[in-house]
């Protein structure tokens, strides 16, 4: 990847440098005290501190009758440490730290009481442990000037929280090493272009994954702008992420793909394959008398090639569109999104070499119910996926319900886009019915409450009422599969920023 990376530097360069809205900046309240140090730099030291709990019932086998990885009763704990240096007017650099399990690169958080081999001695020689261990969150360096073009630009690079489309490509949580370049034409038009290095196999072969973006956004008035983005995505001779559409390890049963006439390496890329996806974007907002509208539409391009098998094609899109309207003191909000799906008899039966799931690269975060797709798979099969298989309407209010304390309620109908030979969670061998359309109902709150200034304690929470997409996952008992039980979580924190 070496000679795309030399081609796609140089362009950057030579358009000048960009605007911050394709960087998420983590958030710094007002009230953060600056130490000072001697000479013009600005040393600003914040932090949080967060501590949670969870239960949650069903999120993995929609049934009452037995214990799983779903079912949860548990306390975490997530800490938080920056330093921020305003060198210059122009030039700024940040290093967030953050406390996780010593699993690495994937968590924000310890499991209270995961430390069981800690420094007590004794008869119960349990507890009296370090929590945990601290990674670099972000660290990146800001330069903001008149560019080449003597317009506003400026230029961020290091590893930074990137978010390109909101349904297609969203690394907020961990983040990414990043190149940011562009510029300001003029006060209301802004140009991005990005470099974002998502893999990195050997350094000495071309097996990496890598990202190009261009981002154009224009500010209409204070209310209303559009934009869009093109985005492209390669990867070459992929390995142990060679699965660009279906889960790294399909759940498929072995016995279904069998009974279909199929292998399970007919539902990946095997490793040496190179993947080429291009995503375009188009998003909008405005207030029209009051009511606010909020849009965004996904369409993908492309291939994934093999020389051991045909190439596949990408064919999947997305939309998605909010509306909301204030009356004092509720705001009323709707919504409606679609993710595009593939038709499995079309593509395990029928030998369709076209790829209709709509592709995303997500972060592990909510992105819309709490019960379904952030704690449950989607109906692609990717917990934290996104809008794959799915579509969904919603309706929901919120308010300030007196000073300090607000709340929201949302409901959500939910249904896949085409049926699926395994339910996602199958692990029936030989049971290859097509699941349901119907993931079912969810109603998710969540009320926040400001004890004091920068702290605040919350409780969130979701209760999924199982459709018929959920009965592959239930045990089956003389031939036939048990009906989903309903999945719930419930949740509270409460958070400390500094």
């Amino acid at each position: 990847m070496k000679k795309y990376f030399v081609v796609a530097l140089a362009a950057l360069f030579v358009l000048g440098f960009a605007a911050s809205s394709f960087a998420i900046h983590a958030e710094i309240p007002a009230e953060t005290q600056a130490v000072v140090s001697k000479g013009a730099t600005q040393i600003t030291i914040g932090g949080d501190i967060r501590v949670r709990g969870l239960w949650d019932n069903n999120t993995s086998d929609f049934n009452n009758d037995a214990t799983a990885a779903g079912d949860d009763a548990k306390w975490d704990q997530r800490v938080r440490l920056q330093v921020e240096a305003k060198v210059t007017p122009n030039t700024t650099g940040l290093i967030q730290l953050e406390a996780g399990n010593d699993g690495g690169t994937s968590s924000d958080i310890q499991n209270w009481g995961t430390e069981t081999f800690g420094g007590a001695t004794g008869t119960i020689r349990a507890g009296d442990a370090k929590q945990n261990s601290m990674k670099v969150l972000q660290a990146w360096i800001l330069h903001t000037g008149s560019g080449l073009l003597g317009v506003p630009a400026l230029v961020k690079i290091g590893h930074m929280p990137v978010q390109i489309s909101e349904l297609y490509y969203s690394h907020t949580k961990f983040g990414d090493d990043a190149i940011l370049l562009g510029v300001d034409p003029v006060k209301e038009l802004h140009l991005i272009l990005g470099h974002v290095k998502l893999g990195e196999g050997n350094t000495f072969n071309a097996d990496d994954i890598n990202g190009y973006t261009f981002i154009a956004s224009y500010d209409i008035n204070k209310d209303s702008s559009v934009g869009g983005s093109v985005t492209y995505a390669d990867g070459q001779n992929l390995g142990a992420y060679a699965y660009p559409f279906f889960p790294v390890n399909p759940v498929v049963p072995t016995a279904t793909l069998t009974t279909l006439g199929l292998g399970r390496s007919s539902l990946g890329l095997p490793a040496g394959a190179d993947l080429h996806l291009w995503n375009f974007a188009l998003n909008g907002k405005t207030n029209v008398a009051g009511l606010g509208i909020k849009g965004e539409v996904d369409i993908q391009t492309g291939k994934a090639q093999d020389l051991r098998l045909n190439d596949l094609k990408f064919k999947g899109w997305a939309a998605k569109l909010d509306l909301d309207y204030k009356i004092n003191p509720v705001t009323l909000m709707f919504g409606a999104a679609y993710g595009s799906g593939d038709d499995f008899k079309k593509l395990l039966i029928d030998g369709d070499n076209k790829i209709h799931g709509f592709a995303t690269t997500m972060d592990a975060v909510q992105h819309y119910t709490f019960v379904y797709e952030y704690l449950t798979p989607n109906a692609a099969g990717n917990v934290n996926g996104g809008l794959q298989n799915t579509w969904y309407l919603k309706a929901g209010a919120k308010a300030d319900i007196m000073k300090n304390l607000d709340g929201m309620i949302n409901v959500y109908y939910l249904r896949a886009v085409h049926q699926t030979p395994f339910g996602v969670l199958a692990s029936q061998a030989g049971d290859n019915q097509f699941s349901s359309k119907a993931i079912g109902t969810e109603v998710d709150v969540n009320v926040n409450y400001q004890i004091d200034r920068n702290l605040k304690y919350y409780v969130e929470g979701g209760y999924l009422f199982a459709g018929n997409f959920w009965k592959n996952v239930t045990p089956v008992t003389n031939g036939s599969a048990k009906s989903p039980d309903d999945a719930w979580a419930i949740r509270h924190g409460i958070q400390l920023s500094f």
